[in-house]
């Protein structure tokens, strides 16, 4: 922001808890990975 002259906008809380949540999926991911396996999509949440 300083050394480009940008002014700051707020994203928001959704946005953070976005980003958080891909970057979990996609350390689990590289951790499933590792060991031989793959993450699968689970739709039927209660």
């Amino acid at each position: 922001m300083l050394t480009h002259g940008q002014e700051y906008t707020d994203q928001g809380q959704d946005y953070f808890d976005e980003r958080y949540r891909q970057r979990v999926l996609h350390n689990l991911s590289q951790k499933a990975k590792a060991m031989g396996m793959q993450l699968a999509p689970f739709d039927n949440l209660v």
